[in-house]
């Protein structure tokens, strides 16, 4: 550092630069450049070194300097240095400042007499200050005197130490033809042959792309016209009369590609006009297309300058390239053609069918994949296509495309690109323009929404405490069916059903159902029969039964042994566990469409967490009250249409009925949440079709979308009723019951599979469930205090999870969750509700985990396994009793253990074993191939040995052997066993059959036995407990004789009645007919007014084939038409005493 008068100079190790500031710091600058590492300044007196790359003089308009300019001395003066004063200079110049470094080829150039060349090569950046020779180039040599001048590489650009030359001589710079001045102009533009001697009117011109008449192509019925096809089209009015001459040209992308010279106005025709032809297999459409002219005052007289079109944007554009969207929000995209369409024909009929596609795909997207069950994207569309259309009359209005974030469903680490292609896959000959077309790609920039709802989380555990979105806590003991979630969007729904806990703790309220729906599909687990303020009434075979609508993309459905997670489309997540008979807790977890819009007993979930409305009445909106906030969403019994615990809600059968007159209903066309959503994630190939791969890109209905689950337990886990019916006239539309092949994916077992039944038991309510005096205790019992309770619920709570591991990625209100464990044993007078609570914050550190997306990619400490994999396996149900791998937050048991946590021992098998209908399978209703068997399963391999009987007429027969099978597990309340083929033999003597089924989880420790009867219930009536059966035929042998003798005694007189009767006709017809025979006689010719009768005019005709209608019921096999009609003919054979039909 140095200090000279009033400057500081300074460096530093990483600069070349030597930096000079003034006293002030005001005014910075660079003082000298150096080569190698600066070591010291020093300062001389008088002045500093200055560098010649900072403080050169320029030298301007240095063009005819250039090796390409040969003076024309009749018009130009010749350039000479030898006034130039001495110093560094720049060189500034269109044709470049670099000195020539070979000789030029004759004198007279570069703008001189006498031009100076470089002998020898320019310097490099490295080389700093180097002195080259340079020659003076004459007539008598190309060297015929030297100068030695400095040259300095600055970095980009040469600066040279020049001093004055000889008299009629100077340096040259730059190479190239010099442009001619702007009042100039020549064939070239350039020098030489520059004048002023051309037309100088003034003149616009532009391009227009228009359609023109094309080649005539044979349609059938069709008029022959021509075709219609898009060219552009050169615009600009003549200046002259028809005198001037004009030059043409078209450039494409700045090159020119077509140019015709020297002619009239009246000949230009061909010339303004630029067809596909002329530049195809070159350029592609989008392009920039201008055309200019040249006027002349006659041919091959001096042209005037170029005057050029603006830039005609050809093609079809966006209004931007980048844009930015915030998830599950959208923007639109406005399209703008420039060009229009062509047709094959000019028919106006012809026209409105004549359109080009443009097909959306996504470059650079990768197959998607899948996490937290939610497909992995970035944007989807609003629309019903993957594509813009541009009709032959319309091409040039605007079109719009509306793009959605993707709702991921996971808080992002990242920021999230897209990018959106446009292409013609294919053209019609008339659309050749646009074949190939390349629309610059457009990015989009996804923010991430998810993260507004991180630790947002609705729960409900028992007995039961509330947790609203925005984090208010309460609890309420009602009983009954409440609205827990409402989004009218879909509508989607969450209803729960509260019921006593039984226990005998009076006034405690527990969850014992839940019913979702999704639009028009209904999921619902019922466990209770009856709701009560008092009691528990619990049904021996659950109701687990989904009702699916035309939409397979309505629900997804994952079931791990006793959790459940449905997913809607919107991304709301609701998750449920089973546990005592009960549900333990069910979560909610709200999605981005949520916000503001969702309702119910979960509160309102708000952008800011903000709890102060979440107390918002069903009617009049925030309240305080927390109770009238709770009583408003029950739906009580007058509340019919919203029920949802029904055999039948009111929804479905409105779904049902409209299948009647209508058909299948499209849900989305009325609703504008709800419209058609396609990905677009693939180039469409030029033979694709169309509606298949629209089918395949656009069956969303919202910005996000689920991925089928691969849990083997979700698969056929629930009876399914199916309410969605084909466009066809059914006389009577029913909801097909059938099983659900889950998720995502649903699909039929088989159509004729009628054995996947259960007993539906309808929803009834007790007396009691409007009292309101009822109450739970509110002092500790049973030895518990306060402090005691406190104590066991904290150490529980924090034994079971390490917070600690948690606490950077989930916010968990641990107090909250201890202070509703102490109120639960203050309640029950001991730890039943322990395990609920501790089950409830197990799904809310999950539901975050699942969320964070950096989880999946962060790796613990050893490396083996991902965070989201480490924190999961810690995460299981009382450490899964230490026998079994907690995996993913699930128990893996080991050999010999079974349950949610493995603390069952294999040898004790299932408990409460049940059938539908007693144990009854009737053969007019089923095919009792199989069997749905119910009870408590622990395991998803359960063994069941049956023991094959048949009921004799007066004896009960067993086969000799039992048989073991694995059954195929449902859920945890159901199983279902496949049946052998029957073994019912053509013995009259056997009424019918069945099995003694039990079972087990080990193949050896088998349960109590229980019987199911197969039989013919038009014959029999069976009893599967007694193991008997009773014929419904009635004995007629005994009758038969009585019969015949009867049929004797009727048939004889009334044979000869008929036969006088007959008699006493015929001769009544046959005097009737001679009277007419005579009246027709008498009158002939005469004009007798006869009157006609009513009979006479009838027409009459036999009824026709087509006439006839058939109304057969679905699934109706033939031999249910013989229980339907009578026989045509009957007669009695004596011989065998038996009633015979007649073929």
């Amino acid at each position: 550092m140095a200090v000279n008068n009033q400057n500081l100079y300074y460096t530093d190790t990483r600069s070349r630069y030597v930096n000079q500031v003034d006293r002030t710091g005001s005014n910075f600058g660079t003082a000298a450049r150096v080569q190698n590492r600066i070591n010291d300044i020093k300062i001389y007196h008088g002045g500093v070194i200055k560098d010649p790359c900072v403080t050169y003089t320029r030298l301007d308009n240095a063009e005819k300097r250039s090796t390409g300019f040969l003076a024309d001395w009749t018009s130009e003066e010749s350039i000479s240095d030898d006034m130039l004063k001495e110093g560094w200079y720049r060189i500034y110049s269109e044709n470049g400042g670099d000195m020539p470094t070979t000789q030029l080829p004759e004198t007279k150039y570069c703008g001189t007499i006498n031009p100076v060349w470089l002998n020898g090569t320019l310097p490099k950046f490295v080389d700093g200050n180097m002195n080259i020779e340079a020659c003076i180039q004459t007539n008598q040599s190309v060297c015929e005197e030297s100068i030695y001048i400095a040259i300095r590489n600055c970095d980009g650009y040469n600066v040279y130490y020049l001093r004055p030359t000889p008299a009629n001589s100077s340096y040259c710079f730059g190479s190239g033809p010099v442009h001619c001045p702007a009042s100039m102009s020549s064939e070239t533009e350039y020098y030489p042959g520059c004048s002023s001697n051309f037309p100088t009117n003034s003149v616009s011109v532009k391009v227009e792309a228009l359609l023109t008449e094309g080649e005539i192509f044979p349609i059938p019925n069709v008029d022959p016209t021509p075709s219609l096809v898009p060219i552009f089209k050169c615009l600009f009015e003549d200046q002259s009369n028809g005198t001037y001459v004009y030059d043409v040209y078209w450039l494409i992308c700045g090159n020119v590609i077509k140019n015709n010279n020297n002619l009239l106005f009246k000949d230009i025709t061909d010339a303004i006009v630029l067809k596909e032809m002329d530049w195809h297999d070159k350029y592609k459409m989008n392009m920039e297309v201008k055309c200019a002219i040249r006027m002349r005052y006659s041919n091959e007289s001096t042209p005037g300058p170029y005057v050029y079109s603006p830039v005609f944007k050809a093609g079809l554009y966006p209004d931007k390239y980048y844009y930015t969207v915030t998830e599950g929000e959208s923007f639109n995209i406005t399209f703008t053609s420039t060009v229009p369409v062509g047709c094959i024909s000019s028919h106006p009929d012809l026209r409105s069918q004549c359109e080009q596609n443009f097909y959306i795909f996504r470059p650079y997207n990768q197959e998607p994949t899948c996490t937290n069950n939610m497909i992995k994207r970035d944007i989807v569309f609003k629309a019903e296509s993957c594509g813009i259309k541009l009709g032959n009359l319309d091409w040039m209005e605007k079109r719009t495309l509306e793009v959605y974030g993707y709702n991921d469903g996971l808080y992002n680490v990242n920021i999230r690109y897209a990018y959106i292609k446009l292409q013609a896959s294919s053209v019609s000959i008339p659309n050749n323009i646009w074949r190939d077309v390349y629309i610059q790609k457009i990015r989009v920039t996804v923010v991430d929404k998810d993260s507004v709802l991180k630790n947002r989380l609705c729960q409900s555990y028992n007995d039961p405490h509330f947790r609203t979105f925005d984090g208010k806590y309460y609890d309420y003991m009602g009983v009954g069916e409440y609205v827990m979630y409402k989004n009218d969007i879909g509508p989607y729904r969450v209803h729960a059903l509260f019921t006593s806990c039984g226990f005998g703790i009076p006034g405690t309220s527990c969850i014992c159902g839940i019913a979702i729906r999704s639009k028009n599909t209904l999921f619902v687990l019922r466990l209770c029969e009856m709701i009560s303020r008092r009691e528990k009434y619990l049904l021996k075979q659950p109701v687990i039964t989904l009702t699916t609508s035309c939409d397979k993309n309505d629900m997804t459905i994952i079931n791990t042994k006793n959790n459940f997670k449905i997913v809607l489309p919107i991304g709301t997540e609701i998750q449920f566990s089973i546990a005592r008979r009960f549900i333990s807790v069910i979560s909610i977890k709200p999605s981005v469409k949520d916000i503001n819009t969702a309702k119910g007993l979960c509160g309102v979930p708000s952008t800011t967490k903000d709890p102060s409305d979440d107390f918002f009445d069903r009617i009049y909106g925030p309240i305080n009250d927390g109770q009238i906030f709770a009583d408003s969403w029950r739906i009580s019994l007058d509340i019919v249409d919203e029920k949802l615990f029904n055999e039948e809600p009111i929804f479905l059968k409105a779904n049902n009925d409209a299948y009647k007159s209508i058909g299948t209903a499209d849900n989305n066309k009325n609703n504008p949440d709800l419209a058609t959503f396609c990905s677009c994630k693939q180039q469409p190939g030029s033979t694709d079709s169309l509606e298949d791969f629209d089918s395949v890109n656009c069956n969303l209905t919202d910005s996000t979308q689920q991925c089928s689950s691969e849990s083997p337990s979700s698969f056929g886990s629930y009876v399914q009723y199916e309410s969605c019916f084909p466009f066809q006239p059914l006389p009577k539309p029913q909801r097909r019951r059938r099983s659900v092949n889950f998720p995502h994916k649903i699909s039929k077992r088989s159509l004729s599979n009628n054995d996947d039944m259960v007993d539906f038991k309808p929803l009834t309510y007790s007396d009691d469930v409007n009292e309101t005096d009822i109450q739970p205790p509110e002092t500790f019992r049973n030895g518990w205090t306060f402090d005691i309770a406190y104590n066991i619920c904290f150490n529980s709570i924090n034994d079971a999870l390490q917070n600690d591991m948690y606490k950077d990625y989930v916010d968990i209100p641990v107090e909250k969750f201890i202070e509703a464990c102490v109120k639960d044993i203050e309640v029950a007078g001991d730890t039943t509700f322990l395990t609920d609570t501790v089950n409830a914050m197990v799904t809310s550190i999950m539901t975050e985990l699942v969320k964070t997306e950096s989880l999946y990619s962060q790796k613990s400490t050893d490396g083996s396994q991902t965070l989201l994999q480490y924190f999961a396996s810690r995460l299981c149900l009382n450490n899964c009793s230490d026998n079994g791998v907690c995996k993913s937050g699930v128990c893996s048991c080991d050999n010999g253990h079974v349950g949610e946590d493995c603390s069952f021992n294999t040898s004790s098998p299932p408990t409460g074993i049940s059938l539908p209908f007693n144990g009854e399978c009737k053969l007019s209703t089923r095919l009792c191939e199989a069997i749905n068997v119910f009870g408590e399963f622990l395991s998803t391999s359960v063994w069941c040995k049956h023991i094959h009987f048949q009921i004799l007429e007066n004896d009960l027969l067993y086969t000799p052997s039992d048989e073991l099978v694995l059954a195929e597990y449902r859920n945890p309340f159901m199983i279902t066993l496949n049946l052998p083929a029957s073994r019912k033999t053509v013995d009259n003597k056997v009424l019918s059959e069945g099995y003694d089924i039990s079972f087990s989880y080990d193949g050896q420790n088998f349960g109590k036995k229980t019987s199911i009867i197969i039989y013919d219930d038009l014959k029999y009536s069976c009893n599967a407990t007694t193991k008997t059966c009773n014929s419904l035929t009635v004995d007629e042998s005994a009758d038969e004789t009585d019969t015949i003798k009867n049929v004797i005694k009727i048939v004889v007189p009334v044979t000869v009645s008929v036969v006088v009767i007959m008699v006493i006709i015929g001769v009544i017809f046959f005097n009737l007919t001679t009277k007419a025979s005579k009246a027709k006689v008498a009158s002939y010719g005469d004009k007798l007014d006869q009157k006609k009768t009513s009979l006479d005019n009838r027409i009459r005709r036999e009824n026709t084939v087509s006439e006839l209608e058939f109304n057969f019921e679905d699934n109706t096999d033939m031999d249910a038409f013989a229980f339907q009609y009578p026989p045509r003919k009957e007669h009695i054979d004596g011989r065998k005493g038996g009633i015979k039909t007649s073929k």
